[in-house]
Order: C-alpha cells, then sequence, then structure tokens
C-alpha cells in the first residue's frame, strides 16, 4: 500500500508532466509543432550525444554575434511592466542550451541566422542590427519573418532561435515565479475559476 510520501511524490510527478505537456502545446501554438518539437526534444537527449560547434576559445558565439543575440533578446522580449529577455540572462542561456542539449546543426542555423539578421540590416539601414534604433529592429524582424528578406528555411531558422529566447524566459526565475501564476505548492484540481484577459498562465513548480 502506498505510503502519504509515495502519494505526494506521485501528485508533484503528476503535476510536473501535466505542465509540460500545457507547456509544450502552448510552444507549439507559438511556433508551430516542428519548432516546438526541435527546442523541448534538445531538454531531453543526453549532453554526452551532442556535438558543440566550439569556436577556439571554448565559446559558441563570438563577440559581435553575442552583441546581436543581446539586441534580439531585447527586441523579441523588451521590457514592460515585466523584465526583459535580456533581464532575466536570456542572452546568456541561448548559448548554454545549444552548446549543451542541441546538435551542431541547430547551433550553425542559429549562428547563421544570426548573422543574416546583421547582413539584412546593415543592407537595409547601413547598420550593425544591434546599433539599430528600437523601431527600426522591431519592424526589420517582422518584415525579415514576413517577406522575401529571409527564405523559407532561413524563416525556420529564426523561428526556432525566437522560440529557445522564449523557452529561456519561460523558465527563468523571474519568469516562472513573476510573470506567470507560480504555484510552489498546488491545491487540488479547480475546474472552473474566474478568469479574464490579466488573468496569468500556470507556470511549473521547477525553473532552471
Amino acid at each position: 500500500m502506498p505510503t502519504n510520501s509515495n502519494k505526494t511524490e506521485l501528485a508533484y510527478r503528476t503535476y510536473d508532466e501535466d505542465n509540460r505537456r500545457m507547456f509544450m502545446k502552448k510552444m507549439a501554438a507559438l511556433f508551430g509543432a516542428t519548432t516546438a518539437a526541435a527546442v523541448l526534444s534538445g531538454c531531453s537527449e543526453p549532453v554526452t550525444k551532442q556535438i558543440a560547434a566550439q569556436r577556439p576559445d571554448g565559446k559558441l558565439f563570438s563577440e559581435h554575434q553575442m552583441t546581436i543575440l543581446y539586441s534580439l533578446c531585447e527586441t523579441i522580449l523588451p521590457k514592460t511592466d515585466t523584465p526583459s529577455a535580456v533581464e532575466v540572462g536570456c542572452h546568456e542561456f541561448v548559448p548554454h542550451q545549444l552548446q549543451h542539449c542541441h546538435s551542431k546543426q541547430q547551433q550553425d542555423d542559429c549562428i547563421h541566422i544570426m548573422n543574416k539578421v546583421d547582413l539584412v540590416a546593415n543592407g537595409e539601414f547601413g547598420k550593425s542590427f544591434s546599433l539599430l534604433q528600437a523601431t527600426q529592429q522591431q519592424q526589420l524582424l517582422l518584415d525579415f519573418e514576413t517577406n522575401s528578406m529571409s527564405t523559407n528555411n532561413e524563416k525556420g531558422q529564426f523561428r526556432f532561435l525566437k522560440a529557445l529566447i522564449v523557452f529561456g524566459y519561460f523558465t527563468s526565475e523571474i519568469g516562472v515565479t513573476k510573470v506567470l501564476d507560480y504555484q510552489p505548492v498546488p491545491g487540488g484540481f479547480v475546474g472552473s475559476i474566474p478568469a479574464n484577459a490579466e488573468t496569468k498562465s500556470s507556470s511549473p513548480q521547477a525553473y532552471y
């Protein structure tokens, strides 16, 4: 007969698994099933199977590429009434996640797409992406995703990088506890609760 501790452990495990499924559904809704699967599959693969495309200094991105990534994070999830992606460290999370949890192809895809965004910025405005005004950065990324500035393959690469940034944000301590409705000790199932446009989504127990 299960003990109380075993019942508690099972309840927490079930709750955590339900949240993982919900997170996958939301990621799929935002970026499509293929992109969501690519991001989340890297979290379950053993690190020893990954191939890190490192530079001689041991880092995945060059200093310039890190500057581009910083600006991408700030543009995709800017500061509003909640902290920005940069403030929660997504620009540091992305290369770490890529190096330890994703394939060389996915690493190369992210490197390529950051270089391409910077190339387009230079072509359109004569400046690196990180030097553009916030409104220019926002418009460029919107155009990049929707028109002929990029190929279909590059659009997919950009969605993957953006999904990594979003994933890093909503699995950070701030993302889980401040942006989402954090429940460290979940209660029982409630089938119907009042909700409106301001109601936060529930967050999982754990964060990175």
